[in-house]
């Protein structure tokens, strides 16, 4: 899956801005967006955007499932630690 642009629009008491983020689907987007809301901000709208190589992206693509979830599987559990 390729790697896509999204305005993800967030807001909070009639205040709205505008974050970029890269994500491979406009639901992740919103995964990608949460490290850089605000308390109480809630995303209002995603809108995929056209790169056009010169994106800049405010925050960076969310983590998959697996890499969310890596710290806590069996498998993860069962490696050796330092301690």
């Amino acid at each position: 899956m390729s790697m896509k642009f999204y305005k993800v629009t967030v807001g909070r008491d009639g205040d709205t801005r505008e974050l970029r983020v890269p994500s491979p689907t406009d639901v992740q987007a919103a995964d990608a967006a949460a490290p850089l809301m605000l308390p109480r901000e809630a995303v209002l709208s995603i809108e995929e955007v056209q790169d056009d190589g010169t994106q800049q992206a405010d925050g960076l693509p969310p983590k998959s499932q697996a890499a969310e979830l890596a710290p806590v599987t069996p498998g993860a559990a069962a490696a050796p630690t330092n301690e």
